[in-house]
């Protein structure tokens, strides 16, 4: 067993993500939600050190709530922007709750400040993507992107039947309850049932996080309606370029942190990347050009069992 008080485990957003979630003993997730606390608890009593990629989860954070429809553009002022979408009536307060935790967390961790991206003369993250002969997930989806930003482009389309002049000159807020209305007449025009929460309404939420920040780019960009068709198609592929990250390819971006960085331990609950890289480990030394790898990547269940020797549930 590894000296646990010089144990230095690097994590990722899912964990941030999944700590403050209120799990059943019968669901799939409980184990690692529940070791997932367990680590917590021994980083409060310094028994490890948790560190993280400051920059790279951050926008991890942002990305993930874009994708529940909650527009912040850093962690500087997100508890402000969050305020502002719990104003909306349609959002759950537990979920609110999340949000909030998840920065708070965020904000005890060790941040290590390293440039982000690529490194020169490092392999591509889709190339290494392929070594470890990972897919993204958006290509088991029912729709493709495309269809996506062509419900976008309606939108925007149609703004000026919607937004008076002071509202569009209104630049500092988020105009969530009208921009919903202008996403739900879209949707429904196209028979898409404009569903908010749960399962069936994880598109929408995330059509939602999108066109709020389409709405709130053009509005800085554009003061007057109608907005001009190759205007839209500019901001659209703005909103493509910083928003719609494939997020398969941001573990590889952690898993590449922790490797420069001769990091030992990687906790995630990305399983397939933890997959990938135990079945493929030996292809990515090679493919880097590197010694044999010290790094263990593991779901939080599996370090709290292997490394902290902790075997019965919290």
């Amino acid at each position: 067993m590894t000296n646990k008080k010089s144990s230095v485990v690097y994590i990722d957003h899912t964990v941030l993500c999944l700590l403050p979630e209120r799990v059943l003993g019968v669901n799939p997730s409980f184990d690692d939600w529940n070791a997932a606390n367990i680590l917590w608890r021994n980083f409060r009593e310094e028994k490890i050190r948790l560190v993280t990629h400051g920059k790279e989860t951050e926008m991890d954070i942002i990305l993930w709530l874009n994708r529940q429809g909650c527009c912040i553009t850093d962690t500087l002022r997100a508890m402000e922007a969050i305020k502002e979408f719990e104003l909306w009536n349609k959002v759950e307060k537990s979920h609110v709750q999340k949000y909030k935790q998840v920065l708070t967390l965020f904000e005890e961790l060790e941040l290590l400040h390293l440039p982000a991206g690529n490194y020169e003369g490092y392999p591509t993250h889709e190339e290494i993507a392929g070594v470890l002969k990972l897919k993204s997930h958006e290509l088991d989806r029912d729709y493709a992107q495309e269809d996506d930003f062509n419900l976008l482009r309606e939108c925007l389309t149609g703004l000026n039947d919607w937004y008076t002049e002071d509202l569009w000159n209104d630049l500092k807020r988020t105009d969530y309850q009208l921009n919903w209305r202008i996403l739900e007449s879209v949707l429904s025009r196209h028979g898409i049932e404009p569903v908010f929460h749960g399962a069936e309404g994880t598109r929408n939420r995330h059509l939602f996080g999108l066109l709020n920040r389409a709405v709130g780019l053009t509005k800085k960009s554009c003061g007057r309606l109608p907005v001009p068709d190759s205007h839209i198609n500019f901001v659209l592929n703005m909103v493509h370029q910083k928003y719609s990250h494939d997020q398969f390819l941001s573990g590889i971006r952690h898993l590449l942190h922790c490797i420069r960085h001769h990091i030992n331990f990687y906790v995630t609950i990305n399983h397939d990347l933890i997959q990938g890289f135990s079945k493929n480990r030996t292809a990515l030394q090679g493919y880097l050009q590197i010694p044999p790898l010290t790094l263990e990547m593991m779901s939080p269940r599996r370090f709290v069992s292997e490394v902290l020797g902790v075997q019965d549930r919290a």
